[in-house]
């Protein structure tokens, strides 16, 4: 019986990892290991076995005729490999290539809150609980101390009939620190692109992918001198959710030029999800008509606006000297300096954040990405035009590192309603228009220093963000210092270590948010001391 293709796989890759230097036999043939390299041998001719069993042929004829079939295999067979470097790695021939990568991160986490947090609490970025209820404040009212995975993804990447014809498909399992709805750990899909790279200048890439807009978030958190990114990192996504989105991008090879540039056309509502999974409901007045004759109430009526627009980025860098990458620290101990300037601008029309969350449950999922973004207080201020600008830096040289970024979003709120109303307004805790956010900008620098080359690391940063210009008392100041230690000299087997102090002004609100001046607290900081201790294998 023929085993199934899959198996062979699995137990040709089991062989390599455990270091085995004998034959692997299957029934067609043999995977055998010849200068570091397994390469694939049929063993006999099903027709030819057939023969000699029923006693038409003899022995010396059946061996006669394996042997020039081993000599034909040997002349026509696949130039097949598989080797171990960054991941599992399998080669047929010159037109397909697949890289297997697996990312694990286990953590402990340990933090400290000041009594603000156990009173008026965050209530700018508040968890997301879902179905009829509305914004509440996120309050701790003790220390934590907890076990996660905050990372846990398995990468699949190579080429297929053409090296300049590249494929990434990625699955992401990570953990969440708020798991409202029991999701964590689940496998949703992070990549999936299929680029063609035939012209350096002239690269495509289609499908779900990394943004290429900020620095902070086009650096794989796999390179990361921290545990986490800054908030303010975080908060400037070009889609103001995530670092991937769905789209087209048309950019240059940075390896290969010292100009590069990169535009792109998405969708502008992150990974997994379009347009058209972004809605409010619509409030129905007092009619006749009404299911609920004379009571008003809010219908989850999945009422969609403007999911014909679309975002639009644009990022621009040029290396000052060498190439620095997007790796955070100097990892490589650079003998000469490598520095880059960038700009990017990303342009994201009609977004749908007039949902409120009251009585609304239609897209929960794209609000509490938002809000994880720590984009909350936006929510229910209506369908906004956002466009963002930032400038990036980064220098590195003999063991140290710099890097920094400025960000400006511009806010603007197209309209506040769109015809509709998203919840009833009787029901709203703020009477009258929504609060005007104005605008946000931030900024963040960082240092680090191997002080054992390609070792041990330590490093500082600082990051600061205003969410709203036109509110008070709502400034985000982040300040944290690491130590990571690599193993190997890689990034793929080391320890990082970071402490953060988060201090976020608990004053200012978003629309349709209850007005917090007047409980307790208001305009205190909110003081959050965190200690991660992170394990990283990325094989």
């Amino acid at each position: 019986m023929k085993l199934p293709g899959v198996f062979l796989l699995i137990m040709t890759g089991f062989a390599v990892l455990t270091g085995t230097t004998r034959a692997l036999a299957v029934e067609e043939g043999q995977l055998v290991k010849k200068d570091g390299k397994w390469e694939y041998y049929s063993g006999e001719d099903p027709g030819l076995k057939y023969l000699y069993l029923k006693g038409l042929i003899t022995q010396e004829e059946y061996e006669k005729g394996l042997k020039q079939i081993e000599t034909k295999e040997r002349v026509s067979r696949l130039n097949f490999g598989i080797d171990v470097n960054n991941g599992l790695n399998i080669r047929v021939g010159e037109k397909f290539f697949l890289k297997i990568r697996l990312l694990t991160q286990a953590r402990y986490s340990y933090s400290t809150y000041n009594n603000a947090w156990g009173t008026v609490g965050d209530s700018r970025n508040p968890e997301i609980l879902g179905g009829q209820v509305e914004f509440r404040a996120v309050k701790n009212q003790s220390n934590s101390s907890t076990f996660t995975v905050p990372r846990a993804r398995l990468q699949f990447m190579g080429y297929a009939f053409d090296p300049d014809i590249r494929y990434n498909i990625s699955l992401a399992m990570d953990q969440a620190p708020f798991n409202q709805e029991g999701g964590n750990g689940r496998v949703a899909l992070q990549d999936a692109y299929i680029a063609s790279w035939h012209i350096p200048w002239l690269t495509v890439q289609a499908g779900q992918q990394r943004v290429w807009f900020n620095r902070a978030l086009i650096s794989s958190i796999a390179t990361s001198t921290y545990a986490d990114n800054l908030i303010v990192q975080r908060a400037f996504a070009a889609n103001q959710v995530n670092s991937r989105d769905l789209g087209i991008s048309i950019l240059s090879d940075e390896d290969q030029y010292k100009f590069n540039y990169a535009i792109g056309i998405w969708n502008g509502t992150g990974p997994n999800l379009t347009r058209e999974g972004t809605a409010v409901s619509q409030y129905l007045p007092n009619t006749p008509t009404n299911a609920y004759n004379g009571n008003a109430r809010t219908y989850n009526y999945d009422t969609r606006f403007m999911t014909g627009e679309m975002m639009y980025t644009a990022r621009l860098l040029y290396k000052i000297a060498g190439n620095p990458g997007y790796g955070q620290g100097d990892i490589l101990n650079s003998r000469t300096p490598q520095a880059a300037i960038a700009f990017g601008y990303a342009y994201n029309p009609a977004q749908n954040y007039l949902s409120s969350i009251r009585s609304d449950i239609v897209d929960r999922a794209y609000r509490q990405a938002i809000a994880n973004s720590f984009n909350g207080r936006l929510l229910a201020g209506g369908i906004y035009d956002f466009q963002t600008s930032e400038v990036d830096f980064i220098a590195k040289y003999q063991g140290w590192s710099f890097q920094g970024e400025a960000y400006y979003r511009h806010q603007r709120v197209r309209n506040s309603d769109s015809g509709t109303v998203p919840f009833a307004p009787n029901t709203a805790i703020v009477p009258g228009p929504p609060v005007d956010l104005g605008q946000a900008w931030g900024w963040y620098a960082q240092v680090g220093k191997y002080i054992i080359p390609r070792k041990l690391e330590v490093a500082a940063r600082y990051g600061f963000m205003d969410p709203s210009t036109k509110q008070g008392n709502d400034l985000t100041h982040e300040f944290g210092a690491a130590i990571n230690y690599s193993f190997d000299g890689t990034y793929n087997n080391r320890l990082v270590i970071d402490y953060s102090n988060i201090q976020m002004s608990s004053g200012g609100r978003a629309p349709d948010r209850y007005p917090f001046e007047v409980l307790p607290g208001w305009g205190a900081k909110l003081i959050e001391n965190r200690i991660n201790v992170q394990y990283q294998f990325y094989f």
